[in-house]
């Protein structure tokens, strides 16, 4: 089945307003600017509704909790990680697919805004999801976390998932990731090849934000680029991903180092997909929401969903 009217309408608008003209270093200031001016996104109005939410400051970091207000026990507690290129704030689509995520299955979630770049670096920012991991195991078993993050998130969930033994800390019981970005070096032939199939992100963009949240750290270290990571130990993953993203041969590449050693790991593919398109407003958006819905309580039970 082909990628739906929305889509291919989707791909034609970035095409015809050449997106990836922008796609530069220039650009990537400026959004970092007006990031901070606006700040944060808050949750919705209609997410207040559906949770109980409690916002706080805690280890220097804002971290929300959002409880379904349907009651219940949750079937799984969702521990989230935004993207946005390790330097730009949660947005509302981050908001809108947390609210899915709730509203389909009934979990609970936390969710932490880590230390961004370039005011801060990957130290601080893979700490602070250390300590927020920390703290949510002193609370709920860790076999009924569920660790989830797109793009940049997702590459910061697989980092926080190898570095949980260094911690002596559980794995969760499932890790999601979302159109990770598993490899800063933007360097891998395959990657480079792919590039012309994507209509929104350029590698030399990439890299440059790559490097505001490295430091001085080679990108090849596996704390920015956890592709290069030990993978072996780590709880079952789930990466879902689309053909026509930058990212999608890093995907497979950590399907195959994972698959090589025995570990359990499943990709879902959506063909001709952009970028992070399981947090847009598209069809397939839904039913990527939909299909990790039904995987995740087909592995921790159903809850009571809210509604």
């Amino acid at each position: 089945m082909g990628a739906s009217f929305a889509s291919r309408s989707l791909h034609a608008l970035f095409r015809l307003m050449q997106v990836k003209r922008w796609a530069n270093p220039a650009a990537l200031n400026f959004l970092i600017r007006l990031s901070r001016r606006s700040g944060a996104a808050r949750p919705s109005g209609r997410l207040r509704s559906l949770c109980s939410i409690r916002h706080r400051q805690v280890h220097g970091d804002r971290l929300f909790d959002l409880v379904p207000r349907a009651g219940g026990r949750p079937p799984f507690h969702l521990f989230y990680l935004h993207g946005g290129a390790y330097s730009i704030d949660i947005g509302f689509v981050h908001w809108q697919f947390i609210e899915a995520m709730i509203r389909l299955t009934g979990c609970s979630a936390r969710v932490p805004l880590y230390p961004l770049a370039p005011e801060h670096g990957h130290e601080e920012a893979l700490a602070s999801a250390l300590v927020h991991y920390r703290d949510l195991c002193a609370e709920v078993p860790a076999e009924r976390i569920v660790v989830m993050g797109d793009s940049a998130g997702g590459g910061l969930s697989l980092a926080l998932a190898q570095a949980l033994p260094p911690a002596r800390l559980p794995q969760p019981g499932q890790i999601v990731l979302l159109s990770p970005w598993l490899d800063l070096t933007m360097s891998d032939p395959a990657t480079l090849a792919h590039q012309a199939r994507d209509p929104v992100i350029k590698a030399e963009a990439a890299l440059a934000a790559a490097r505001l949240y490295a430091g001085d750290l080679p990108l090849e270290d596996p704390r920015v680029s956890p592709v290069y990571g030990e993978v072996r130990g780590l709880a079952p993953v789930t990466v879902f991903t689309g053909t026509s993203d930058l990212l999608y041969p890093d995907a497979r590449r950590l399907m195959q180092r994972m698959k090589a050693v025995g570990q359990q790991i499943e990709i879902v593919e959506y063909p001709d997909m952009v970028h992070a398109w399981m947090l847009l407003p598209l069809p397939e958006g839904l039913e990527a929401r939909e299909r990790l819905a039904a995987m995740l309580l087909g592995k921790f039970g159903a809850g009571q969903a809210a509604r």
